[in-house]
């Protein structure tokens, strides 16, 4: 005869079967999601420029080209500092460590909105990792 299992008991009894479950899936799907597989670097950029936008108050934005240099790579991330007139973005992108890629260079857009916390008449520096483009604020 069965026994009936306490309500925490089950609940647990679920929880560990879920997690079988998602480990199997990982091993039948591969392992190239994992975060600590992964190769971070910074983006090759290959064009930078800078739009005001005809706003209320006026908007500054980014476009951003850079390279993927193999078929694994993708996009990672962006993130940005300002440190008084100089507008620093990092872009990275990410590639499985180790992976047997197709030799095919793509390319990524990226539009980042710097807001409209600017002073007229300003001249500002942005730099994205290698490139820097400046700019004189409506």
């Amino acid at each position: 005869m069965m026994k009936r299992l306490s309500g925490v008991r089950m609940l647990k009894a679920k929880l560990y079967f879920g997690v079988v479950v998602l480990c199997l899936l990982g091993l039948l799907l591969g392992s190239c999601a994992r975060v600590e597989a992964l190769e971070i670097r910074l983006a090759p950029i290959h064009e930078v420029r800078v739009n005001i936008a005809e706003s209320y108050p006026p908007q500054v934005f980014v476009y951003i080209k850079g390279g993927l240099s193999d078929g694994c790579t993708a996009f990672h991330q962006l993130t940005t500092e300002r440190r008084g007139n100089t507008i620093y973005i990092e872009v990275a992108t990410q590639r499985p460590k180790g992976a047997i890629c197709t030799q095919v260079y793509g390319f990524f857009e990226q539009n980042v909105n710097l807001g409209s916390d600017f002073t007229s008449g300003g001249t500002y520096v942005v730099r994205v990792n290698d490139m820097t483009t400046s700019f004189v604020m409506q």
